[in-house]
This record gives C-alpha cells, sequence and structure tokens, in this order.
C-alpha cells in the first residue's frame, strides 16, 4: 500500500514537472526533494525516465480509449460534438496530467502513423466509420472518401490539442477549434440540409485566436 502511494505521489511530481517545464526538465534528483523520496526508490519504484514515460503514457492510452467507446455514431454530428466535449472534460479533470501525458506521447512517437502501438489506427477509425455512417445516411455525398475525410478530421481534433497542450488557448478554445475544423470538414461533402445545419453550427461557434 506505502509502496503505491510513493509511486503514484513521484509520477504526480513528474506529470506536473512535464507540464509546466517539458521532458528535458525531467531531473531524477528534482523529482526525488519534490516528492519527498530518494532517487534510489524512484529507480526501486518506478525505473528511469523512460520507464516514467511508459507508464505515464500507459494511463493515457487507456483513459483516450475509454472515450472513444462511449462514441454513437447514429448521429454524425452528435457524436463528434459529444466526443470532443467528453475529452475537453476528461481534460479538465487535470490539465497537468494530460499536457504531461501528451508531451511524453508525442515525444515517444506514439501519435505519429508509422507507431508501433497502433493508437494512431484506433484514434483516426471512429471518424472514419462515422463518416462511412453519414454516407450511407446521404448525408455525406461521397465525393471524398471517408477514409481522407476521417483522417482530416482527426487531424483537426490534433492540432488543436497541440495547441492546447501547448498553452496557445484553454479548454474551450479546445473544443471551438476542434469542432470548427470538424465541421468544416464535414461541409465540404455534405448535401445541402446538412451543410446549412453544419454552417450553423459553425457560426455559434467563436473565432478561437492562439
Amino acid at each position: 500500500m506505502n509502496k503505491e502511494k510513493r509511486r503514484r505521489r513521484i509520477l504526480d511530481h513528474a506529470r506536473r514537472i512535464i507540464a509546466k517545464k517539458g521532458f528535458d526538465a525531467l531531473k531524477l534528483r528534482e523529482l526525488a526533494a519534490s516528492a519527498d523520496v530518494t532517487v534510489p526508490t524512484i529507480y526501486n519504484l518506478i525505473g528511469g525516465k523512460p520507464e516514467m514515460l511508459r507508464f505515464i503514457i500507459e494511463e493515457l492510452v487507456e483513459r483516450l480509449q475509454e472515450v472513444q467507446n462511449q462514441s454513437d455514431l447514429e448521429d454524425v454530428e452528435a457524436a463528434f460534438e459529444s466526443q470532443i466535449e467528453d475529452l475537453a472534460k476528461l481534460f479538465a479533470e487535470d490539465e497537468d496530467y494530460y499536457r504531461a501525458a501528451f508531451i511524453a506521447g508525442d515525444r515517444s512517437g506514439l501519435f505519429e502513423q508509422s507507431s508501433s502501438s497502433g493508437i494512431f489506427a484506433r484514434s483516426v477509425q471512429l471518424p472514419v466509420e462515422a463518416c462511412k455512417v453519414a454516407q450511407s445516411a446521404g448525408l455525406l455525398a461521397g465525393s471524398v472518401s471517408a477514409e481522407q475525410m476521417g483522417r482530416q478530421i482527426y487531424g483537426c481534433y490534433r492540432l488543436a490539442r497541440q495547441d492546447w497542450v501547448n498553452g496557445y488557448f484553454d479548454l474551450p478554445g479546445f473544443r471551438d477549434q476542434a469542432l470548427t475544423g470538424i465541421f468544416l470538414c464535414l461541409a465540404a461533402d455534405a448535401n445541402p440540409e446538412f451543410h446549412n445545419r453544419l454552417i450553423n453550427r459553425l457560426s455559434s461557434l467563436p473565432v478561437t485566436m492562439s
């Protein structure tokens, strides 16, 4: 029990340092002093910086997957909006942790298309499937493939997330920026009625300035 508490405390302090100063600023001696443990204790309970990175990333992937699994693709517009809202709420629970985790994930190449972990493939699959559903329902014309549009939509989310991680804007800004990009992508291939609905939604979103 005490070992687990110390391990969690060490990881919490590590996340704060990464979130505020970046991964390169994480020094084990400073971390030990901050968490009120010794450097050997860090090695015994977690390991070095590579192992710390792995622990932080594994938890991030698990939480992101939980949000993805909640999505209902039947209403494509609501599905994307709900997912972005759920992600913003999740990040708001501990902004330092999520900023640190994304910094660690980007540093490790976790979100690259060639990542062996498959996180990119899993993340991009939801928007691809949502676009397929929208095409089947006649909301999207199909002039743009579901795969191409899904990847572009994921790119809009990813860019908004990176801007939030880097402190260019807050979580409401992340939400508005992500949804603006997503709705613009959908509008490019939407039928007239769906296009008008998306444009109306876009007009209600504030212009986010980074």
